[in-house]
């Protein structure tokens, strides 16, 4: 094997220098996270204008300008006739990317935390290309901080769906 040695500059620990084929393994393993990061952010962004570019039309749908009225796609709804507990998620993001905020918190009040995690992905994940880019690891999140958080929304849209159904 063609290994050497050498000393980093400023007194931290002793980098290995192979011959490349050991570097293979974690170079795509950094692609694929790079890539996983880039995916999330392109969504998070494209989520973000899409808020902003879509209509409203007559409460119930939304409008796509320049194409038309986009179907409605719950399944719930079209199997029982009642609102399932996301329902109004999509048409909140549009009255949040208009800065209607009453007719949003109307439509579904847990979107508003749906809407807040999908904005902190852009900064999140743009900080996480920053570090993959220097050479650092991506930074985590501890899973308790991620499931409060998954189980946070859950339990707002069952708050919400419960108090404008059965109460």
């Amino acid at each position: 094997m063609n290994d050497s040695i050498r000393k980093s500059g400023g007194g931290g620990p002793a980098t290995r220098i192979t011959d490349g084929k050991d570097l293979k393994p974690l170079v795509a393993a950094r692609s694929a996270r790079v890539r996983y990061h880039v995916t999330l952010l392109i969504a998070a962004i494209l989520v973000i204008a899409s808020s902003g570019l879509l209509q409203i039309k007559n409460t119930a749908e939304i409008e796509v300008p320049f194409w038309g009225t986009l179907p409605g796609i719950c399944t719930w709804k079209n199997l029982t006739g009642t609102e399932c507990p996301g329902c109004g998620v999509s048409r909140c993001f549009v009255e949040i990317g208009h800065g209607h905020w009453s007719n949003a918190w109307d439509y579904n009040p847990a979107g508003f935390l749906i809407f807040g995690l999908v904005l902190y992905q852009v900064p999140f994940r743009g900080l996480q290309l920053w570090r993959l880019r220097t050479g650092n690891s991506d930074a985590g999140h501890r899973i308790l901080y991620v499931n409060l958080v998954a189980w946070g929304i859950v339990t707002a849209l069952m708050a919400q769906w419960i108090t404008k159904h059965f109460l």
